[in-house]
Parts: C-alpha cells; structure tokens; sequence
C-alpha cells in the first residue's frame, strides 16, 4: 500500500473520481461523505459517514486512523440555494478548519485542498498566481476564507499542503442518479436529451477554461509522490471554450446518435461583451510533469449513454 489518504467528499462529482485514482494506485483510501448515497463500482475503499460541520463527531470518527494524506474536496457548490451564504459558510471555510483541526493531531505528510479560480474574481484577462484575490462571490469567498485557514495550520502545526485552484472541471457523472445537473456541459447534454433543443442564459460568449477529471486525477497522484512546497497553484487546460462553442458540440453529437434535428435558443437580450480569460497553469508546470487532454466530445456521448442508463 502506498499510504493510508482520507478523501473528504470522496464520492461527490470530482472527489469519486479521485477516490477511484487512488485507490486503483493501491492507496489504502478513506473516503469521507455525510451520506453514502452513492457507491463507485468496482473500487475499493472505505465509507467513514460525518458531516464535516460536526467537529466532535469529526473528531470521534477520524481519532483512531492515522491518515497519511487528505484530499480535501468536500464543499458546497449549490449556489443557486436560497441559504446558500450560510450553509458555505459553514462547510465550506468552518468544515475546512474542523478537518484541519483534527488532523492536526496526526503525523499528515501532505494535504491537499480544492480551491477555486474564482478567488481571483476576474472576468476578463490573464489570471497567474500573483493575480490579487478580490472574490466577487460567496463560493469565491469561502473558499478564500479555507485557503487562509490550511495556511493557519501550516503555521502553527506544521501541516504540509498544496492549494490548488481549480477552473472548470468536467467528465461524465459516476452515478446515474447525479445531482450535478446543473453543471454546464452536463446540463447542456440533459437540455438536449431532454427537451431536444437547448436553450442558453447568455448570449453564450462567455469564455472558460474546462479541465477534464482524469487530468486533475493525475495531478493529485503526482503530488502526493512528491515533497509539498507549502504553496498556491492554478489548476487549469491553459484554454477554453465559448458555451456557445459547446453547446455545438452537443447539438452535433445529438443530431448524429439520434438522427434528429435540435436548436440552440440563445438569449438575444444578452448585450454583455464577454472578454477571454486565461487562466495560467505555467507554475504547477514548472512542479510536476501536468498532461492535458480534451476529452469534450468523449463526454458528451458518455453523458448521453449516462442519461439513456437513467432514462430521463
């Protein structure tokens, strides 16, 4: 085995597929969720059920396992929820600091906690780790609030880390049963299969920059084969695509699986001049060897084999 790692929200969108990296590495993998509603075919790893919020029981749970790593992607992304700024709040900066404050008290040789490049609060421009943070949001905020608080406990007890933050990820669902409907290419393949037409927000120039799951998989795998330098790094493609560029890409893989013709409604009231945004990812490069590749396409057929599973 090559260490004992605790995945915190270890079966959610992206932490299950960390959860299967690692555990098809041979790690020994603990992967902890406020409820196991979902299973990860396949994998072997262990359930430790405790919502991070509850630190005595967060306490009780992890006391007699001597974690070697974490990775910690527990958070609250529903931001479109009324109660939103509250439950972030406490999840999102307060979980953090519970994890933090219970490991401290074990010998951690490396956490490893998700951030996002939304911190940066930029719309437009060439965003480096240098870029002054100025969060513009709650999910921006609070996940700031968590990076100052894994730096707190470096300080004061010596807890080794790497923050990374993150751009868009992406990759086809683990579970038919999904929540994460509400991500972007997800939700424009579900628009599709769905209402067999696809209807946009925007006018759909937005830029952004998608990373595939894999990838962010390979870069945890890689850290955790090296010493932590205690630092901040962006974790992006280094490119991008217009939604409207995606929203094509769905609209040309539907039409060629089911033989149908759909439409992509924009929202023409949308007067807004999207500016590009790129997000560099030249110092995580300078660390560890950092592989990219576009997976888009692949994807969206899976999401659609996914949605066909589901039968929606």
């Amino acid at each position: 085995m090559n260490g004992k790692v605790l995945v915190t929200g270890g079966l959610g969108n992206l932490g299950s597929w960390i959860t299967a990296k690692l555990a098809n590495q041979g790690y020994d993998v603990y992967v902890l969720t406020r409820r196991e509603k979902y299973q990860i075919p396949n994998i072997k790893y262990k359930v430790i059920e405790c919502d991070i919020t509850d630190k005595f029981n967060l306490k009780h749970k992890l006391d007699l396992i001597n974690f070697d790593y974490c990775v910690h992607c527990a958070s609250f992304n529903e931001y479109f929820l009324e109660n939103y700024p509250q439950v972030a709040l406490q999840i999102n900066t307060l979980g953090t600091r519970n994890i933090l404050e219970v490991l401290a008290q074990k010998n951690i040789k490396h956490f490893i906690y998700f951030s996002t490049f939304h911190v940066y609060g930029c719309l437009d421009g060439t965003i480096t780790e240098e870029t002054e943070p100025k969060p513009k949001n709650d999910y921006a905020a609070t996940h700031l609030f968590g990076e100052y608080y894994v730096k707190q406990f470096f300080y004061n007890y010596g807890i080794p880390y790497t923050i990374l933050r993150l751009t868009n990820s992406y990759g086809t669902p683990m579970y038919k049963n999904t929540d994460k409907w509400y991500l972007v290419l997800n939700n424009l393949v579900l628009n599709a299969f769905k209402n067999q037409k696809i209807i946009l927000n925007t006018n759909g120039r937005a830029k952004r920059d998608f990373i595939w799951m894999s990838d962010i998989c390979d870069v945890v795998s890689r850290l955790l084969d090296i010493t932590p330098t205690n630092d901040i790094y962006n974790l992006s493609s280094g490119g991008g695509y217009e939604i409207i560029e995606l929203a094509n890409m769905v609209k040309f893989i539907y039409e060629n699986r089911y033989y149908k013709k759909i439409d992509i409604m924009k929202n023409d009231n949308d007067k807004i001049v999207y500016e590009n945004i790129f997000v560099e990812n030249d110092k995580i490069k300078k660390l560890i060897q950092l592989q990219i590749h576009d997976k888009i396409n692949d994807t969206i057929s899976q999401t659609f084999d996914l949605l066909e599973l589901k039968g929606v």
